[in-house]
């Protein structure tokens, strides 16, 4: 029995442990029964995915991949392991992957293939097209975990690139692992590999790749990955692939073969890609500001601006004039005064603290703003990112309901153009807005 004294991170280990012997590829294990003992890999944002090419958005703020350290040859070793389901090669943390985001740390590298005579073994896809193989190289947010661990549970906790391999030209790139395969045929077998380049594993190009988020794609499915896959594929000789699919044992004497999971419903999720080559989408910074300054009208009540926007589906217009309707004639010139001098207040507390004299002063207004800070925060949070939609961006149009605008008002002031609650400003930035939104919000 697990004494209760174990930490979370413990206990999830003794899971894994319990259960990883329980999943796998064949038809008794396989993702069909992943669900029973894993539940997040029955989740709405699993991966992989089919990337339809005409649905993907055009996003021009998404920069090339940038790669450090990733040149290991120097004379250090790299730990190459069998887990049973693929591969893994261990890596340092030097290795930083930047133009995300985060910045994040380099944790494990492994591919998922087909068979020999079925050299199908991609996870994602491109208009239902497999590829022969699949290298994902695993990274954790490292700005805010201090681990990969304590970093693969969170919702913005990895960031995985993928790469399409197909069978052409020999590639000595993966010949650095794919020529050791044969020293861990077993399950936990490791062995000492001489460290290489591994940016020699992926495409020349790192500017063209799709981008979504999505989940590990083997248990325990946590929906924690920020995906970027690459749009153009790398190449392994037929040698060199038969290599991958023969020199490996899941249990005994259980070849390790076709281990990949099929692509999952992309649901309401949005692929961004980051070329044009092909995309009829493309978001605009234009929309971006227009929802954003939508969505803070809304919170603030100031009901004519968005009359006024035209942004609104036209149901929504008759719910609204009603509001603004009623809100004008409930409000009394008393009530307009003291919503003044409360958002004053506000404003107050947002003065430069060089204008106070103490430090004791100064802290006590930075634990005045903190808590300002918070309420709004988890109000914000609460009220409106569950009714928000990302393809809402992306179309230049607020896809709210009637009944979502009276949950975004219920209980929200009702006067209008009170210039103060521009402190509203960074909060909807924060949980109105898409993250990989915020990055270039000012460019088209």
């Amino acid at each position: 029995m697990l004494r209760l004294s174990l930490t979370p991170i413990a206990l999830l280990l003794q899971v894994l442990v319990a259960y990883g012997a329980r999943w796998g590829y064949t038809s008794s294990n396989g993702e069909r029964h992943w669900h029973t003992h894993f539940p997040y890999c029955a989740g709405p944002m699993q991966s992989p995915v089919d990337f339809k090419t005409g649905k993907l958005i055009f996003d021009s703020s998404l920069r090339p991949i940038v790669l450090e350290n990733y040149n290991l040859t120097g004379g250090s070793h790299l730990t190459l392991k069998n887990n049973g389901h693929s591969f893994q090669v261990v890596l340092p943390s030097a290795m930083i992957i930047s133009g995300l985001p985060q910045r994040y740390t380099a944790a494990q590298l492994h591919i998922h293939w087909g068979s020999k005579n079925n050299p199908l073994g991609s996870e994602h896809t491109v208009d239902s097209k497999q590829y022969a193989a699949e290298l994902h190289i695993v990274h954790y947010n490292s700005e805010k975990y201090p681990n990969v661990s304590m970093a693969f549970d969170k919702s913005d906790g990895l960031a995985v690139l993928g790469v399409f391999i197909e069978i052409g030209a020999f590639n000595p790139g993966y010949n650095n692992i794919l020529s050791y395969l044969n020293k861990i045929p077993k399950r936990s077998n490791r062995y000492k590999i001489p460290a290489f380049d591994v940016r020699q594993l992926m495409p020349q190009r790192l500017d063209e790749y799709f981008r979504y988020d999505g989940s590990l794609t083997s248990p325990p499915c946590y929906q924690s990955v920020l995906w970027t896959v690459f749009k153009n594929p790398v190449t392994i000789s037929q040698a060199q692939y038969d290599k991958l699919t023969a020199s490996l044992f899941a249990n005994q004497a259980v070849p390790l073969v076709n281990n990949f999971r099929g692509p999952l419903p992309i649901e309401n999720r949005v692929v961004l890609a980051s070329f044009m080559q092909g995309v009829t989408s493309r978001m605009s910074s234009k929309c971006i500001s227009q929802r954003k300054a939508l969505v803070r009208q809304l919170l603030v009540g100031d009901l004519d601006e968005v009359i006024e926007s035209r942004q609104l589906p036209k149901s929504t217009y008759k719910l609204l004039s009603q509001k603004y309707t009623q809100a004008e004639s409930k409000q009394s010139t008393s009530e307009y005064k003291s919503a003044v001098n409360r958002a004053s207040s506000l404003k107050n507390m947002i003065q430069p603290t060089m204008a106070f004299g103490s430090l004791l002063q100064q802290k006590s207004l930075e634990i005045q703003q903190s808590t300002i800070a918070k309420n709004l925060s988890v109000s914000l949070a609460e009220a409106v990112l569950p009714k928000l939609n990302i393809k809402s961006y992306l179309s230049c149009k607020a896809d709210l309901a009637p009944a979502t605008i009276k949950y975004l008002m219920s209980g929200r002031p009702l006067w209008q153009k009170d210039e103060n609650f521009h402190l509203l400003d960074p909060y909807l930035g924060s949980y109105t807005m898409h993250p990989w939104l915020l990055q270039r919000e000012l460019e088209d």
